[in-house]
């Protein structure tokens, strides 16, 4: 049975018309996807639509066999882990806390943690290697370091399927090559389905087994990354002279571009 099933799925905003349409994908389980397009393409409103935030138009989601609209949010925060491209804390919540808001949808009406949870929230830390940050505030941390902790909180969660919109934005390159090497980790141990909104291609083809490249709101091509990220395909979808070639460092697409006219 495949993760998530989309089936002609369409949305259109009232001010700009169709963000997506007519979208038909078949996401197998244990996925590492990745979704590619240029600015207005679709990808966060598709992130969305998956995610519950937003209601197909036309067509329908089914996630793990059921439709997604017939899940309720309890049920749904229980099978899927969201982490937006930014989050916000108001209050100096400490790591340990924020982590363990990953099994509110596990709790009972009592409301308190067991033991079983509490080591399910261990567990997430030692993943993520905060262990030594726990007693600190999330205001406190730096970007690299709350996005691990918002991770954390997801593996806390449980999850068969999470879905992040650009995780390795304002992050530098070390912490992007962790975040992106904690994430495949995470698929491969705890067999987590994994679909990310993403703008380095080169990122994509490094870490993720398939690539999804949507252009208007459509799917121009889904495949490997060496299928869809081509230099062809890049230049026609994005508008861009760029040149794809073999990364020496994997063999997978590297994309570069020329640096003056």
């Amino acid at each position: 049975m495949p993760s998530i099933e989309i089936e002609g799925v369409s949305y259109r905003n009232r001010s700009s018309g169709f963000a997506v349409r007519d979208i038909t994908l078949e996401i197998p389980q244990q996925s590492f996807l990745a979704l590619i397009g240029p600015n207005g393409s679709g990808k966060t409103t598709l992130l969305r639509l998956l995610s519950n935030a937003l209601r197909p138009q036309q067509g329908r989601i089914l996630i793990e066999g059921r439709p997604l609209a017939e899940i309720g949010p309890r049920q749904l925060a229980r099978r899927m882990a969201v982490i937006p491209s930014e989050q916000y804390f108001e209050f100096p919540f400490r790591v340990r806390d924020v982590v363990a808001m990953g099994r509110y949808p596990h709790i009972g009406r009592v409301g308190r943690m067991s033991p079983q949870d509490w080591e399910i929230v261990e567990h997430a830390l030692k993943e993520t290697e905060l262990g030594q940050l726990q007693g600190r505030t999330i205001s406190d941390l730096s970007s690299g370091e709350r996005q691990r902790v918002l991770i954390a909180r997801a593996i806390a969660q449980t999850p068969s399927v999470l879905l992040l919109d650009e995780p390795n934005a304002h992050l530098d390159i070390s912490h992007q090559l962790s975040i992106f090497r904690l994430l495949r980790s995470l698929r491969e141990k705890n067999g987590i389905t994994v679909v990310m909104v993403i703008h380095d291609l080169t990122a994509a083809a490094a870490f993720c087994r398939s690539v999804v490249l949507l252009h208007e709101g459509r799917v121009v091509k889904y495949g490997t990354p060496g299928e869809v990220i081509t230099t062809e395909m890049i230049r026609r979808t994005y508008g861009a002279e760029v040149l794809v070639f073999p990364s020496p460092l994997g063999g997978f697409p590297q994309v570069t571009y020329r640096g003056e006219d």
